[in-house]
């Protein structure tokens, strides 16, 4: 039975620095189902029309909320990258015919039924009003009803569903307290969240290291934001952290973030890229609003800065106090405090 009870709990700041509602985007990665498939699932549920980049990366565009983007997670279908070794060559693989397909269409085939068991699919849904964010669930129930398979469906499946917030402002003091409130809360975001073992071993979201969290927590460390992106860089070398500061920096300061080639692409924008939960979109009780109210909980220290600096003091002070078995005992004194 589909969970019909969960809402969307409010952010505690609900306008930007513009005085424009904050917006929300979510990103669903998933298997069993696709790009075509997934095309005409947003078109029905949202209108549009179709953008065609290529097989593999395709957008339905001027929806009721904007533009979804649908594609293989893997750059190497969407950008084609396989043609690279013929065209070395000097050999067109899309002029070549098979039979009724040419040669690009039979290994594009034979590459997505092998590829397709390992990497995802994803829609990139478009940033709607966080007041709006009941209007993206139909996404996932119609995913679910349209047997997609997540995060649990497969031992390998490190499947995941991002969250892309905007910022209430870009302050270093703001995203230093979102920063804290992320570090303080992660142990319980793994246990409620149940991130799935799939993912935590994976690289795509690995811990902060203990290191970066010991100097963020520190009351004393109140850094300019150029010297706080310079810290961030030097322990967090690439994007693969469960809070991707990388684009919300990117945005603020572009000529910085260009002197680290070693971070890769990144999509800059005035968002806090929350990587953390898993794709649990096979799961008929599962609904985006349970990964987004994980999400609040964070907003909601975000915003308490006594808090921030009460649980900064006992965090550090049990940390260093204790050998083994941290992360539960400080869930357990997390659980205290939301409660």
């Amino acid at each position: 039975m589909q969970n019909k009870l969960m809402h969307f709990k409010k952010l505690p700041v609900l306008y930007n620095e513009r005085g424009e509602l904050r917006t929300v985007g979510f990103e669903l990665e998933y298997a069993n189902l696709g790009i075509a498939e997934s095309v005409q699932l947003v078109q029905e549920l949202y209108g549009g029309t179709v953008q065609k980049e290529n097989r593999f990366k395709q957008q339905v565009v001027g929806t009721r909320l904007g533009d979804f983007t649908i594609e293989f997670d893997l750059t190497l279908l969407t950008e084609k990258r396989y043609k690279k070794p013929f065209e070395s060559f000097d050999i067109h693989i899309e002029k070549y015919k098979l039979g009724n397909h040419t040669l690009e269409e039979e290994l594009e085939d034979a590459l997505e039924s092998v590829i397709g068991k390992l990497f995802p699919y994803e829609i990139a849904c478009p940033p709607v009003a966080c007041t709006r964010l009941d209007e993206l669930e139909k996404l996932r129930e119609a995913l679910y009803q349209h047997h997609a398979e997540g995060t649990k469906s497969f031992l390998t499946n490190a499947f995941g569903t991002h969250i892309n917030i905007g910022t209430p402002d870009t302050h270093i003091t703001t995203i230093l307290a979102y920063l804290r409130a992320f570090l303080l809360l992660y142990p319980w975001l793994l246990e409620v969240g149940h991130t799935d073992l799939a993912r935590r071993v994976s690289p795509f979201i690995d811990p902060f290291p203990e290191e970066y969290e010991t100097l963020v927590l520190q009351q004393n460390y109140n850094p300019d934001l150029d010297s706080f992106i310079e810290d961030y860089h030097r322990y967090n070398p690439n994007r693969n952290r469960p809070l991707d500061l990388y684009p919300l920096l990117a945005c603020l300061r572009k000529e910085l973030l260009a002197q680290y080639p070693d971070i890769g692409k990144v999509k800059a924008r005035k968002t806090f890229h929350y990587r953390l939960p898993n794709s649990s979109v096979s799961q008929p009780n599962w609904s985006l609003a349970e990964e987004w109210n994980n999400w609040v909980a964070v907003e909601e220290l975000a915003n308490d800065k006594a808090k921030i600096a009460q649980l900064s003091t006992e965090y550090l002070t049990l940390k260093e106090e204790t050998l083994i078995g941290f992360d539960s005992k400080w869930t357990k004194r997390t659980k205290q405090w939301l409660t």
